[in-house]
C-alpha cells in the first residue's frame, strides 16, 4: 500500500490589492510539508484510505487535522512564525516537524491562481508589504487545501 505524508498551504491575505509589477497579488502563500512520530520515534503516514479524512487520531481517542497541531501566522518582524499547539500535542503520542516546501504569490482578484516564486521572492514581496498583511486575517493563517508527498519503500 503506498504511504503519503501530507501538506497543507497557508495563504497570507493582504488587506487591499497589491499590484507588483503589473500584476494585481490578492495574496501570498506557503506549503508546508508535515511529518509526524509517534513515541517510539516512527514516523506516522498516512495511507490512500485515510486521505478522504486526514484527521489524525490521538491517545485520548479524540482527532485532529494537522493544521490543528501547528499555528502558521503572520509575524511583523519574521513574516512568519509556527507555535506547535502544546494543549493539543501533550498527551497525544506525537511529534511533529515540518519544513516550508514552496512558496506563492496568488494572481487575480476574485480569483486567483498560484504562481510558484522563490523565497527570496516571496520574503521580498512579504516584506515590502508588510502593512498590508498585518491584519486579523492572518492570525493565524488560512488554509484552504493539502497535498500528498508519496513515501516510498515503507
Amino acid at each position: 500500500m503506498v504511504k503519503y505524508r501530507l501538506g497543507y498551504d497557508y495563504v497570507f491575505i493582504s488587506s487591499e490589492p497589491i499590484v507588483y509589477k503589473g500584476e494585481e497579488v490578492s495574496s501570498m502563500s506557503l506549503d508546508v510539508l508535515f511529518r509526524v512520530f509517534d513515541e517510539n520515534g516512527q514516523e506516522r503516514l498516512f495511507d490512500g484510505k485515510e486521505l478522504t479524512d486526514q484527521r489524525l487520531l490521538l491517545k485520548n481517542g479524540e482527532s485532529c487535522y494537522l493544521t490543528e497541531l501547528v499555528r502558521c501566522s503572520f509575524d511583523k518582524e519574521a513574516i512568519v512564525s509556527f507555535e506547535r499547539n502544546q494543549r493539543l500535542l501533550e498527551g497525544s503520542g506525537y511529534t511533529i516537524e515540518w519544513t516550508i516546501d514552496s512558496y506563492a504569490k496568488d494572481v487575480g482578484i476574485g480569483y486567483s491562481e498560484a504562481q510558484e516564486i522563490s523565497k527570496e521572492k516571496w520574503m521580498g514581496i512579504m516584506v515590502h508589504y508588510r502593512e498590508l498583511f498585518d491584519n486579523r486575517d492572518n492570525y493565524s493563517a488560512q488554509s484552504c487545501s493539502y497535498f500528498t508527498e508519496k513515501v516510498l519503500g515503507r
